[in-house]
């Protein structure tokens, strides 16, 4: 079902981003900001409706943020230092950052 669910959710993303003249991972990254954003903010507003500090709030926002910014953006540096750490500079590394003299020192 989950399968199923995000199969539609992402033609419906590209179909979107096709209409407004966007590129696909231009509207992917959107979609998957709102996923990603959209279900702390209810619950953020439930813990604000429900305590009467609101402290549960300021704990998912912050929390949450963290997690979105250490993941979104250590993950990806993970895996591309992996791949690159397998497959070397390659001829199209070297003519964009240089010769790879800075690699091999490592």
């Amino acid at each position: 079902l989950i399968g199923v669910v995000t199969a539609v959710i992402g033609d419906l993303a590209s179909i979107f981003g096709c209409l407004m003249g966007l590129e696909d991972a231009v509207t992917a990254i959107t979609i998957v900001a709102l996923g990603t954003s959209l279900p702390d903010t209810f619950a953020s507003m439930l813990a604000t409706r429900s305590d009467e500090t609101a402290d549960n709030a300021i704990g998912n926002v912050t929390g949450s943020n963290s997690v979105n910014v250490f993941l979104g953006l250590g993950f990806p540096w993970l895996m591309a230092a992996v791949y690159w750490s397998m497959v070397g500079p390659t001829e199209e590394w070297r003519r964009r950052f240089g010769g790879g003299e800075l690699y091999h020192q490592y």
